[in-house]
């Protein structure tokens, strides 16, 4: 059932009036309503011995299949029966052919049928009014994903309609326990959102706080999940807004969503984008993929542990060459050390400046490379890649070393599964350096202290975030670091234990 909240159900008040028996004045008054728009088309039938007419947004609708399944079953069925519907107009409406067809009674449900991309059918000396579902202008098909590609897995991904990808969630998961509930966001946009879950799996407490913070937004418009996601945080317990970590996975992938769900989470699909959100999500989700339960389960654990050291490359390397090459030269070796003296030899500048103009030209390269055309921006974003940091060596702006650094962090940071995990590691590199450049190694390690403090302060959707380190949580262990056997729980002799683990650990 839809669920509106108060902006949305204020907006469309003015419009909750009763139709009329007179088709003329029905039509009039909903084009008053919407302000006679150019787009909205009026096919009327005033011929025939009930007139009735079928209303739609051009753009919106497919105009033969409309003609197919409406125009022309009520026109033929009037002229085998027209004493019939004289005398009860409303059984033209049994006539029509649609995949969902609604009951209308007041200008707000015919409104609001109408924004949705359905058809609206009128008949002279009916109170009523219907709208018909299943005429939406075709869509993008269901592609491989864009930003979430596998070597070995479904080669299926979201697309931009809501009612394809819970058709691609159905198809996945078989379950008659699946429940999809739908509520609506943005009062200007009114833009339909799709909560997906397993009812005897799901966390009842993760769900209910999940619609409490959707019913309590208020806002104009939601264009994308990223906007439903930074609204969501906000109308949270705590404000997150100073948090660069995300506490929802994005995704792109049903395979993904049904894995998340059978685990007893809410999946969360907006209409107008492919990609869905899911909650609660841990820190350790992030570094885990899709393709990890499609490849062996030993292969699966060392790329994780791969993950996490490309993550804290990403976000130390750098801040580490500033705090040993200005402060702490002792702690690496002789040869090393003279070979980095030779090559810092003539540079003007310090290593924090250094560092933080490689890493800030890398950014504009990275940045200019996704916006500008598919066609040239790899090649642009390699080229230039090349080039500046190449003529920046001969230049003697900066070191050969400071070159390898900052390539190879750049290169970490395109490691983790989920994109906008990486972003965090980004921002806070700029602020770890500052501290490295200020109080060496110590400045490293007091961030070090924060961040972790942070981490486990955090929560998504009021489940720890640094689970199952931060609070214990020797269950989910064993999909954590490691990609556990899937045979495992089918062990006959490690059954019972793994069952009155799980009892314990629930109990206690």
């Amino acid at each position: 059932m839809d669920k509106r909240n108060d902006d949305i159900e204020e907006t469309l008040r003015p419009y909750e009036v009763p139709l009329s028996n007179d088709l003329t004045k029905n039509i009039d008054q909903l084009l008053t309503f919407l302000g006679h728009s150019e787009d909205i088309d009026v096919a009327r039938f005033n011929h025939l011995p009930v007139p009735f007419a079928v209303i739609h947004f051009e753009a919106m609708n497919n105009e033969d299949m409309i003609t197919d399944a409406i125009n022309s079953p009520l026109m033929k069925s009037q002229d085998r029966k027209a004493d019939l519907f004289t005398s009860d107009p409303s059984l033209l409406f049994s006539k029509i052919q649609g995949t969902k067809s609604v009951p209308l009674h007041t200008f707000k449900d015919l409104i609001e049928e109408l924004l949705h991309g359905n058809v609206i059918v009128l008949v002279e000396g009916c109170t009523i009014g219907y709208g018909v579902h299943g005429f939406l202008v075709e869509t993008r098909n269901v592609d491989e994903p864009q930003n979430q590609t596998v070597i070995r897995g479904p080669k299926e991904g979201f697309v931009e309609n809501i009612n394809v990808n819970s058709s691609l969630l159905r198809r996945k998961i078989r379950n008659p326990q699946l429940r999809f509930k739908t509520m609506t966001v943005g009062r200007s946009t009114q833009t339909e959102i799709r909560l997906c879950y397993l009812e005897d799996e799901v966390d009842k407490d993760v769900l209910n706080e999940v619609i409490r913070r959707i019913e309590n937004i208020r806002t104009e418009e939601v264009y994308e999940s990223g906007m439903l996601e930074e609204l969501i945080d906000d109308y949270g317990k705590k404000h997150r807004w100073y948090s660069p970590f995300p506490v929802a996975r994005t995704t792109e992938r049903p395979d993904t969503v049904s894995s998340e769900i059978q685990e007893g989470k809410v999946a969360v699909i907006v209409d107008g984008t492919p990609f869905v959100l899911v909650y609660p999500m841990t820190f350790l989700s992030y570094f885990q993929a899709a393709e990890d339960y499609y490849q062996r389960f030993d292969f699966a654990s060392f790329i994780r542990f791969i993950r996490l050291g490309a993550f804290g490359i990403s976000l130390y390397l750098p801040s580490l060459y500033i705090a040993i090459t200005t402060y702490h030269p002792e702690l690496v070796a002789t040869d090393l050390l003279i070979n980095l003296a030779a090559q810092r030899e003539g540079i003007p500048f310090p290593a924090f400046i250094e560092t933080l103009l490689m890493e800030v030209i890398f950014e504009i390269l990275r940045e200019g490379g996704v916006r500008m055309p598919r066609t040239i921006g790899p090649a642009i974003s390699i080229v230039g890649a090349i080039v500046l940091g190449d003529s920046a060596v001969r230049a003697g702006l900066v070191s050969p070393a400071i070159v390898i650094v900052v390539s190879l962090t750049a290169i970490s940071s395109f490691v983790a599964p989920a994109y906008n995990f990486s972003i965090s590691a980004r921002i806070l590199r700029f602020v770890m350096m500052i501290f490295a450049a200020t109080t060496g190694l110590y400045g490293v390690m007091f961030f070090s202290t924060i961040l972790l403090i942070h981490l486990c302060s955090l929560d998504s959707m009021g489940k720890p975030y640094f689970s199952p380190i931060a609070p214990i949580n020797f269950k989910h262990h064993k999909d954590g670091f490691f990609r556990f056997p899937l045979w495992v729980k089918n062990v006959p002799f490690l059954r019972p234990w793994i069952q009155h683990k799980a009892k314990k650990e629930n109990t206690g």
